[in-house]
């Protein structure tokens, strides 16, 4: 199995998806904490990255050192969690500050702000 860290961008088969979610081969952020990642081995949290510009400000613009080809935004209103078997690529790593970024928005729709 692959292994991950937060802020790793991940390549995911999320093939099942309903309405407006994310679905099909697409890149993930890890949100998860390494405290997590190491406790719940089989699963890891995260949010899906969009090459679609809406202009909301809850889409976190990518930072970092990834292998996407496009201008990209994290969709912080659709954090899921899934299994690291869906893992089938790490490319990259967003910056400590777009990670940061993603969290805050995270936990002002769970209401930890």
């Amino acid at each position: 199995m692959i292994e991950l860290a937060p802020g790793h961008v991940v390549w995911v088969d999320d093939e099942v998806s309903v309405g407006r979610e994310q679905g099909g081969r697409r890149p993930f952020v890890v949100v998860s904490s390494a405290e997590y990642l190491e406790l719940v081995d089989t699963l890891f949290i995260a949010a899906p990255i969009t090459s679609s510009s809406r202009g909301w400000r809850n889409h976190i613009r990518v930072m970092g050192e990834t292998t996407l080809t496009r201008d990209s935004w994290i969709m912080t209103e659709q954090v899921r969690t899934l299994s690291r078997e869906r893992v089938f690529g790490v490319i990259g790593r967003v910056s400590p500050q777009c990670l940061h970024r993603t969290r805050l928005w995270i936990g002002e729709f769970v209401g930890l702000r």
